[in-house]
């Protein structure tokens, strides 16, 4: 009996010393902009340029971080003035997404009462493949993507989905832990 238990013990302590270290996941939230989320590695807050035929040009916020070959990456575009075309901007936001790509996957999204759209495609060129979920709410298109590159090669990666369906909008539903984002300047 003693030995059994050392040896079921002895394992347990070896599989907690194996286990990756993307298991640790952060939580974030921001209550300004009313989304939360959780990555497996520290996000950096920078800007970039969003242009679209409809939605015109604007500054995007981006969070991002690359770990293990996969690109991890939060933007969320502020077109409140254009509020009223809500559903042509997410459309055109998809559409941008996906053009040009082998489209894998697309299905409706919903996380608690707002719906969006989850995309799956393969780069050109053996580029990679990216996950993507969008969504618009109060004005604000909002999109979580992770890119697994072809260094990486696991496709099958669970990591990248967990990360693009962490997104929540009802803030008490973030992790107890989770930092306030920084925002870009």
């Amino acid at each position: 009996m003693r030995v059994s238990g050392l040896v079921v013990a002895g394992c347990a302590a070896l599989l907690a010393l194996t286990e990756p270290a993307s298991a640790v996941w952060k939580g974030y939230i921001s209550h300004p902009l009313g989304f939360a989320f959780q990555s497996p590695v520290e996000m950096t807050p920078g800007t970039a340029a969003y242009r679209g035929t409809v939605a015109g040009q604007h500054r995007a916020m981006v969070w991002s971080a690359t770990e293990d070959n996969i690109e991890y990456q939060v933007m969320v575009v502020d077109l409140n003035a254009q509020a009223n075309q809500s559903a042509a901007l997410l459309g055109e936001a998809e559409y941008m997404f996906q053009d040009g790509k082998k489209l894998l996957d697309d299905h409706v999204d919903r996380v608690e009462t707002h719906y969006g759209r989850n995309l799956t495609i393969d780069l050109p060129n053996n580029g990679g493949r990216r996950l993507a979920d969008f969504y618009f709410v109060n004005g604000r298109l909002i999109s979580l993507q992770a890119t697994i590159l072809p260094a990486n090669g696991d496709y099958e990666n669970p990591d990248v989905v967990r990360f693009v369906d962490s997104i929540a909008f009802a803030l008490e539903a973030a992790v107890d832990d989770a930092t306030e984002l920084t925002l870009p300047k």
